[in-house]
């Protein structure tokens, strides 16, 4: 990871640098970085961070050429700047408790910022953003005995359960949380004719209900899946509290031979 902060950084400066003129300027990249963070990214404007920093909106535009690339720049820092996972530090985690903390991990980031989602379905949040999360997914999971291809799919398919949980998580909240979402539904059930929609209406009593329980269980039957390919069985009793301890007691499992191991 430090790697690939520092060419990001040295590009960036390098950035700086070539549209820089005259005097030197008032504040750095990283200070404008800083500020916008500190905004959130779904408030953030060029005038708003040189209020915050005290300089005028001119000097912004030494460094970005409007709100999108202020937002995509800050979007990538934020990333960067994120806690360092429990499963990039402890040697002794199960490949299963570092996928399912890597999950949360990817989770949190884009439900702290949900403005991440909008550039990333805009296809405006670049590689170097997922690159800073994968290279050490992928080196831990290889630590643990996971082969690189392997772990590029437990990544392809993590991210979208993950990325997935959030943006819903983030219609709800704002729609008023999980109750005033249930309560929108059967209205507009009730505004409909009674025939209409049989199978939603006896389903209401399961919609958006424990939405965070559901992400989790359909997170843990993929990883229960990649198991059985390995030919290795998860223990479920232990396996829901892997993010909360960094070595679960009992959270092994049989070892597959490498030729099973590695197959895929």
């Amino acid at each position: 990871m430090a790697d690939t902060s520092s060419d990001w950084q040295d590009g960036t400066a390098r950035r700086a640098r070539a549209r820089s003129v005259g005097r030197p300027p008032a504040v750095t990249l990283d200070q404008i970085l800083d500020a916008a963070t500190e905004i959130g990214l779904t408030e953030v404007t060029p005038r708003r961070v040189a209020q915050k920093l005290g300089v005028g909106a001119a000097t912004l535009y030494r460094y970005v050429s409007g709100r999108d690339e202020l937002v995509r720049l800050a979007a990538f820092r934020l990333a960067l700047n994120q806690r360092q996972p429990e499963w990039e530090q402890a040697s002794s985690l199960h490949w299963s408790q570092v996928v399912l903390s890597y999950a949360d991990s990817l989770r949190e980031v884009f439900l702290g910022e949900p403005q991440l989602i909008s550039e990333l379905l805009a296809g405006r949040l670049g590689p170097e953003a997922e690159m800073v999360f994968l290279e050490p997914f992928l080196r831990r999971l290889a630590e643990c005995g996971v082969a690189v291809t392997e772990g590029m799919r437990l990544h392809n398919a993590v991210a979208m359960l993950a990325i997935g949980a959030a943006a819903g998580a983030t219609g709800v909240r704002a729609a008023g949380g999980t109750t005033q979402a249930v309560v929108a539904m059967q209205r507009a059930l009730d505004a409909q004719e009674t025939e209409r929609f049989p199978h939603v209406r006896r389903g209401l009593a399961a919609y958006r209900a424990d939405g965070e329980a559901h992400w989790r269980a359909a997170l843990i039957a993929l990883l229960q899946g990649f198991a059985h390919e390995r030919g290795e069985r998860l223990p479920p009793p232990t396996f829901t509290e892997a993010t909360t301890q960094s070595a679960t007691p009992g959270m092994t499992a049989e070892p597959a031979d490498k030729e099973t191991s590695h197959a895929r």
